[in-house]
């Protein structure tokens, strides 16, 4: 993973969560993690990482800042076993 990749997964799960993170960073990142990142009908993100598959509604935009959906996302992530290593 490059160095501005861990720093997005590193300001997702850092506290307090950093809000307004850009779409393009974070999918990248995803990628770079090994995700497959779909958009779907209605602007829909469907990820798929390590055997999990979430679909979120509101990362498609140009920033994301739902606290909803970033939590959503973290958790996500912990469960394809992509927390950061502390």
């Amino acid at each position: 993973m490059h160095k501005k990749d861990n720093t997005v997964l590193e300001k997702l799960f850092s506290h307090p969560m950093t809000m307004n993170l850009e779409w393009s960073e974070v999918k990248h990142m995803l990628e770079s993690l090994g995700a497959e990142v779909e958009t779907t009908h209605h602007s829909h993100v469907k990820i798929r990482l390590n055997g999990e598959v979430q679909t979120f509604t509101t990362l498609g935009h140009k920033t994301i800042s739902d606290k909803d959906e970033l939590n959503a996302l973290k958790h996500f992530l912990e469960k394809a076993g992509c927390a950061p290593k502390v």
